[in-house]
């Protein structure tokens, strides 16, 4: 009866193995870093909402024309989240100190379906690209029946390579 367990017996350390391996990736070396990361798709930047593996990552890129574009996804960075909003607003500070609002509006695309008021694309009406680096706070954003409020960010641009667009 025992042979019959024998081939179980022998994956058991490869299990262990992957569990740690699973572990380490998703709660870091326990001193503060993360060996886990999700690369933005775009080449952007993410912003993390919420705990992590339980909220949604936005990712803040600069389009090569200047313009904030915003993309929302799953926790993972696997798929984009459609949501309701027609803009996010993102407050920055002006050259003055006070606060001035920058508002990316939702972008319909007959390709994918999406539409205003079901997208997962946001773009500014302004170009940023005069502005950077750029400290911003969102105010309020919904994602499905989740609601991140003062999300704050430092967005620094994109890479170089898209600064050679220019």
């Amino acid at each position: 009866m025992i042979k019959r367990f024998i081939p179980y017996i022998l994956l058991l350390p490869l299990f262990f193995v992957a569990c740690e391996h699973d572990h380490k990736e998703h709660l870091g070396d326990g001193n503060g870093s993360k060996e886990h990361a999700h690369p933005p798709p775009h080449g952007g930047m993410l912003v993390e909402l919420g705990e992590h593996g339980s909220g949604y990552q936005l990712e803040l890129f600069l389009h090569e024309q200047g313009f904030l574009q915003i993309y929302v996804w799953d926790t993972h960075v696997a798929n984009l989240v459609r949501i309701e909003s027609e803009k996010i607003e993102v407050l920055i500070p002006d050259a003055n100190g006070t606060q001035k609002t920058l508002v990316c509006d939702a972008i319909s695309d007959p390709i994918t379906g999406e539409t205003v008021g079901d997208t997962a694309l946001f773009t500014s009406i302004q170009r940023i690209s005069d502005q950077l680096p750029l400290k911003g706070v969102i105010p309020s954003i919904q994602i499905l029946s989740q609601t991140y409020e003062n999300v704050s960010f430092e967005f620094p641009g994109n890479s170089a390579e898209h600064e050679d667009d220019h």
